[in-house]
Order: structure tokens, then C-alpha cells, then sequence
């Protein structure tokens, strides 16, 4: 879906320029991801559940557990996995703590999840869509939460099924990234360079949107749009009307004259991201270049485990 043609850039040194023209010194380029989240990262907390909501939550386990595979099915270890303690309450806070709501919305998460089996997809069969770095994890915010970078301009696929396993693979992935405490990723959307026709349809845009709302909610922390082209600006207005008010919100659009901005969609990136954690090329100072190789081998390293608590 969202891409970057990988810069495959040498040992060179990069450098920015401030305003009075005195030259910073990023050091050499590199293609190591940041996969692992700072020291001094403060993680919003959810509060305490009080006692309405903690007989909600049982009752939404012990529904679920009603309507699980049976332990001899070759899924249960993943499906167990999934239904979690946390699992629960993020279903109750995405319905607005409405148990039969949430309960009618796991069951088509459960539902979906046998049929597209979304923590068992094999890397091999979307790499293709990841080669050119148009979707990949890179860095954390103040929060802690997985940076998730998109890159529409390295766009390279008009396969919609592919493009939405790419996005579903990256999604598990990135959950397994979060550290302790950490429920959520940010995304980060890069629209320099990018075009109509390396902009995805507004059909995938909308699958998309309805994957990451009734399959994983309340799993975005903030998505930052950055440089919004009026193209994108005209997709946007067709499926934000499916968009959760909630999810809408999450919505920040980063621009040169952010400070500048009255608005509470205008925002400056290092306002929730360290500058050491944002790439150069969206301003920061992490000097990175993607690399397929180097990218897939560490991500791999770091998520590839067969069952994994949610």
C-alpha cells in the first residue's frame, strides 16, 4: 500500500541546514531499523477498570471462550492467545463498554481471524510488496509506541488482495514490537514524491480502514500525514465519512508552518516523536536509508514467533 523507493545510499554523510545556514552532522547513513523502543519512552496507561466494567469484561471472556476452537484444533494455541485479558477490554473501550456490541464484534474478529489466519502469514509470500519500502517499522514515539513508516511514492503493486496482506502482516508485526504497556503503534505517512497513480484506490484505502478498525481496535495511537498532496486530500474526504469519530480524530496532518497552525489537526511531528527517532528525510535526525535485506532479516529476528500473547 504506502511506499519508498529504497535509497541505497552509501557511507556518505548526510547533513541538514538550520535557518542560520550552520551545517549539523547526522553521521554516516544507515540501514539498521530502530526496532527497539528508548529507555526513557513514559507509556499512556488505560485507567483502572472499576467494578461495572470488570464484570463486562468477564462476561466477554467467558463469551468468547463459549465460541473457541477446541484445544485439539492445530489454531487454538494462536486463538487462545488472542483472546487475552487486554483483548477484552480493547473490544469494551472500542464499543463504548456496549457488551453485546463488543461481544458481536469479537465474534466477527474471531471469525475473521480463522479464516485469514493474519499472525500465520509466511513473510516469503509478501515480500515482494515490502522490497521497495513503501511500508515498514522504523523508530518509536514518547509513548513508546511502534513507528509504522508509509511511503506512498514507493508504491509498486496494484494487487489490492497482496496490498492488504502486506498491511495485515505488518499489523501483527507491529504488535509484537510494542513494549510492556504499549497497546498501539503511530504511523507516519510520508506523501513526498508521491502521485495519483502510486496512491492506492479509495476501495483499498476503505478495506484498509475497515481491517484496522474492526479487526484491531483501538491498536492506532495517531497516524501523521505528512505534506498532504490535494489528491490524497480528495480520497480522504470519500472515506472519512467510515472513519470512527474516535479514529478521525487520531488523524494529525504535519506540514512546514505546523507552529503556525491553529488547528489541532496541524501538529509538529517532534511534539510526539525525539528528533533522534525521526528519519532525516521527515526532518529528524536518525540518518536512514531502507534496505530490504537488512530490514527483513531484523524484523524477523526480532517478531518471528509462532504463538504470541496479544
Amino acid at each position: 500500500m504506502n511506499l519508498f523507493k529504497s535509497n541505497k545510499a552509501s557511507s556518505s554523510t548526510a547533513s541538514i541546514k538550520s535557518a542560520a545556514e550552520s551545517t549539523i552532522d547526522l553521521g554516516p547513513v544507515t540501514h539498521e531499523p530502530v526496532l527497539t523502543p528508548p529507555t526513557s519512552f513514559e507509556p499512556v496507561l488505560n485507567p483502572p477498570l472499576d467494578e461495572e466494567q470488570k464484570k463486562k469484561a468477564q462476561a466477554l471472556m467467558e463469551h468468547a471462550e463459549s465460541i473457541m476452537l477446541p484445544k485439539e484444533d492445530e489454531y487454538y494455541p494462536n486463538e487462545r492467545s488472542f483472546l487475552s485479558e487486554a483483548t477484552m477490554h480493547r473490544y469494551l473501550r472500542a464499543r463504548k463498554w456496549d457488551l453485546e456490541a463488543a461481544k458481536t464484534m469479537l465474534e466477527n474478529s474471531i471469525k475473521w481471524r480463522r479464516d485469514f489466519r493474519p499472525d500465520q502469514i509466511d513473510p516469503e509470500s509478501i515480500r515482494s510488496e515490502a522490497e521497495t519500502g513503501k511500508m515498514y517499522y522504523n523508530g518509536y514515539d514518547k509513548t513508546g509506541k511502534p513507528l509504522w513508516i508509509m511511503k506512498p511514492r514507493n508504491e509498486n503493486s496494484k494487487d489490492s488482495d497482496g496490498q492488504i496482506k502486506h498491511v495485515v502482516f505488518n499489523l501483527e508485526r507491529g504488535i509484537r514490537l510494542m513494549p510492556p504497556g504499549v497497546e498501539k503503534v503511530s504511523i507516519v505517512v510520508d506523501f513526498k514524491g508521491s502521485s495519483i497513480a502510486s496512491t492506492p484506490s479509495a476501495s483499498t484505502c476503505k478495506k484498509f480502514i475497515d481491517i484496522f478498525g474492526n479487526q484491531y481496535p483501538e491498536r492506532l495511537g495517531v497516524a501523521f500525514f505528512v505534506n498532504s498532496p490535494w489528491f490524497f486530500l480528495t480520497t480522504f474526504k470519500m472515506v472519512a465519512p467510515f472513519m470512527d469519530p474516535v479514529t478521525r480524530n487520531k488523524i494529525k496532518f504535519i506540514n512546514d508552518d505546523s507552529s503556525k497552525s491553529n488547528s489541532p489537526d496541524v501538529i509538529r511531528m517532534e511534539d510526539c516523536i525525539d528528533s533522534n527517532q525521526i528519519e532525516t528525510s521527515l526532518g529528524g535526525k536518525y540518518n536512514f536509508s531502507f534496505d530490504i535485506s537488512t530490514y527483513w532479516k531484523a524484523l524477523l529476528e526480532k517478531t518471528d514467533t509462532p504463538v504470541f500473547q496479544y
